[in-house]
């Protein structure tokens, strides 16, 4: 089963704000990096289709110090059926009771 099978989680999830983050190089990134208000923007680059995996869903399955690019090579594309050369973005929300990130 993929990683991207229970987005039924993230059905309220376009109602919030978010901005594109960088956290640093994207080989070293890992899953223990991802706070409560982020999202990991997935993108099939085949037929474009897009998905956001919260973080929740990553902490089930992977381990804190799991880098995303090993993570990336069990997404599957739910359109297409490609997998593991999706492409991936970290966002984060912001708001009023959030300050933008500088």
């Amino acid at each position: 089963m993929s990683i991207l099978d229970r987005g039924e989680h993230l059905k309220n999830i376009c109602l919030v704000p978010y901005e594109h983050l960088t956290l640093g190089l994207k080989f070293n990134f890992r899953v223990g990096q991802l706070t409560g208000r982020d999202v990991l923007v997935v993108t099939c680059e085949e037929c474009h289709w897009t998905s956001n995996v919260a973080p929740h869903v990553l902490y089930a399955r992977y381990h804190d110090y799991t880098k995303v690019m090993q993570v990336q090579r069990d997404m599957v594309c739910k359109k297409c059926g490609r997998k593991g050369d999706l492409a991936w973005r970290v966002e984060r929300a912001t708001g009023p009771e959030w300050p933008k990130l500088a």
